[in-house]
């Protein structure tokens, strides 16, 4: 089982409507289920985003080239050739 952290942050009163409906409602066991999935959907959805956060922990030694090729959704030798051009 993956270790898990807690995380504490601030949410518009608007956002934490719509967090706590979507629990709710029963589409989400729970509020982390939720943001979970949000984050997932923000990942695959921002190529971008993904290059620059594999960059960042792979230059800080924070990560392999293993993980940083899963974080980019791509093979070992085109992640090690993102993160060159980078």
């Amino acid at each position: 089982m993956k270790k898990s952290n807690i995380v504490t942050f601030t949410v518009p009163s608007e956002i934490k409507l719509i967090l706590e409906a979507a629990q709710q409602i029963g589409y989400y066991d729970s509020l982390s289920e939720f943001l979970r999935d949000s984050i997932r959907f923000t990942l695959e959805n921002k190529k971008h985003l993904r290059i620059a956060i594999a960059y960042e922990l792979y230059s800080q030694k924070k990560i392999s080239l293993g993980k940083a090729a899963q974080i980019l959704q791509t093979s070992l030798p085109e992640a090690k050739e993102i993160l060159e051009n980078w």
